[in-house]
């Protein structure tokens, strides 16, 4: 089986969510296990990219990070276009947060929801006493939807690792490997036609050598 270069492998990320959820401070703790206390609104959109090794395997995670107010939600469906993973982010502190995930889900009317990874995020956990959404509220709402779900805090890091290491790249590994399989299958399947063809050519070369050989 021809192998796929490594630089050809790019998972594409992308965070959503309202506005001051932390969806910027979630990104820069996946990526420089940090937390920058300054808060800028995203304008748009922000990129970073992020190298990552999965079972000898060089991997780039593209990172895409969006604006949360309501004037650029017009342009989610432009900036989720070919995303592998989603982030569906909300703050614990802030009920609407929560109650407008399903707005954001909704207005990707571009994805293929069936095969792109959606993480449900529930941030600011260091801010747990002043909870208004329930961590149950927020694991119900991803078993409905068949999202991932994990509570953290970009603040602390509480959570991030097992953002990272069991959701991420559990999901990246196991995406990997259908993907190798399907290849396979895919090169079995053209090996099996190819053989099929040459088999009916030689059956079909035999019959008429056949059919030269008898007398008139």
């Amino acid at each position: 089986m021809k192998e796929v270069e490594k630089s050809e492998i790019k998972y594409k990320l992308i965070a959503i969510g309202d506005e001051n959820v932390g969806k910027t401070s979630i990104i820069n703790r996946l990526k420089k296990n940090q937390f920058t206390g300054e808060y800028e609104p995203t304008v748009g959109l922000d990129f970073q990219s992020m190298p990552i090794f999965i079972d000898e395997q060089n991997i780039t995670l593209l990172l895409y990070d969006t604006a949360g107010q309501e004037k650029y939600r017009s342009l989610i469906p432009l900036y989720t276009k070919d995303s592998h993973i989603i982030l569906l982010i909300y703050d614990i502190t802030n009920y609407n947060s929560f109650t407008n995930i399903e707005k954001w889900f909704d207005s990707l009317s571009n994805v293929n929801k069936e095969e792109v990874i959606f993480i449900l995020i529930g941030n600011k956990l260091d801010l747990v006493e002043e909870r208004q959404v329930k961590e149950e509220e927020g694991k119900k709402y991803a078993e409905e939807h068949n999202f991932l779900f994990q509570e953290m805090s970009a603040l602390t890091g509480d959570g991030a690792k097992e953002l990272f290491m069991d959701k991420l790249l559990s999901q990246i590994r196991t995406h990997l490997l259908n993907k190798v399989k399907f290849n396979q299958d895919q090169e079995e399947e053209q090996l099996k036609l190819k053989l099929q063809g040459s088999s009916e050519k030689i059956l079909k070369n035999q019959k008429k050598k056949k059919c030269c050989c008898c007398p008139n």
